[in-house]
């Protein structure tokens, strides 16, 4: 077996040598990091706290479901943007997903809704979260290439959604909540914003 093939087999890490400094570009400094084993067992993955001082935000961003068994091609991370006081919120957002796609060994399709029967944030109307390209950051930060310019990853950001917007998804699609989002110029990183729908 050469070693190519071998790297393909555990998981490559060689394929996302300058990842960390990819996202640290994009998502601001790395500000704190929860390991694997946060709650006693391995879950498969770590949440690193990236923060962009300048407009007061924080990105979280799981680290570890590229290698698992997940049938993603190329291999995903999640990363969810809120303003610094609610990082919490963006924690258990990114944990609860990717907890999730572990958990039922599938991955995410670019615009996916994954929607929860009850509000995923306490005091809140978020029933769903929209796997989606970042809103701000651009398109290198959304699809990591290695230095061949072959995609190797691709990191879905979370957009929480309303059981209205979820609603609303449902009977106009994806697109036109995104219009709907653009008209009444909501702030996606709030999670203190109203509903649209």
């Amino acid at each position: 077996m050469s070693a190519e093939q071998h790297g393909t087999t555990v998981g490559g890490a060689h394929r996302f040598v300058g990842l960390a400094e990819n996202l640290e570009r994009h998502a601001g400094r790395p500000s704190g990091a929860e390991p694997p084993n946060v709650r006693g067992d391995n879950r498969g993955y770590a949440l690193v706290f990236f923060q962009q001082e300048r407009y007061h935000l924080t990105t979280v961003i799981s680290s570890g479901l590229r290698f698992q068994p997940l049938g993603a091609e190329p291999a995903q991370e999640l990363a969810c943007t809120v303003y610094k006081e609610q990082a919490e919120a963006a924690r258990h957002l990114v944990d609860l997903t990717a907890e999730l796609l572990v958990t039922q060994q599938t991955h995410l399709v670019p615009d996916q809704i994954v929607p929860n029967e009850e509000p995923l944030l306490p005091h809140t109307e978020f029933h769903g979260v929209l796997a989606s390209g970042h809103p701000m950051f651009p398109p290198e930060f959304t699809r990591f290439t290695d230095p061949d310019g072959i995609e190797q990853l691709q990191v879905f950001t979370l957009l929480p959604v309303t059981l209205g917007e979820l609603n609303f998804i449902l009977d106009n699609g994806v697109t036109a909540l995104r219009q709907q989002w653009a008209r009444f110029e909501v702030d996606v990183f709030d999670l203190g914003r109203p509903s649209v729908a």
